[in-house]
């Protein structure tokens, strides 16, 4: 669409009481406001293509009701294996032999300020 069309009225019915001021070097300058309009867009042509949509067939609102599948009852079993295993590797045993099997990292402690700390913090 290359042009918007715009609509509107009114907003104020007697305005003999506005002004509109600009202050400007320390002085203010007013003048007297004579109409107030209020301009909103017109959507008009949405409800145009809205309806051609209809009658086309097509819908372009995603709120218009579709009609629903039918629906079945369907029977659902669940299996006990997962909570089972679940259990198992709660236990004190298992934690401890994951634990045992975990590879250790040595690791070595630079003092905070030190120099070697001053030299990892510079390779960040």
């Amino acid at each position: 669409m290359d042009f918007q069309v715009l609509a509107g009225g009114k907003a104020v019915a007697d305005c003999q009481r506005y002004a509109v001021g600009v202050l400007s070097n320390e002085k203010l300058h007013l003048t007297q406001v004579k109409g107030v309009l209020t301009v909103r867009p017109n959507l008009g042509y949405l409800d145009k293509s809205d309806k051609r949509a209809k009658v086309e067939g097509r819908s372009l609102d995603p709120d218009d009701p579709e009609p629903e599948p039918k629906l079945e009852a369907v029977t659902v079993k669940f299996s006990k294996g997962e909570a089972e295993n679940k259990k198992k590797d709660k236990t004190y045993q298992s934690i401890k032999n994951k634990e045992e099997e975990e590879a250790w990292i040595n690791l070595r402690f630079n003092q905070l300020q030190s120099a070697r700390w001053e030299d990892e913090r510079q390779n960040l």
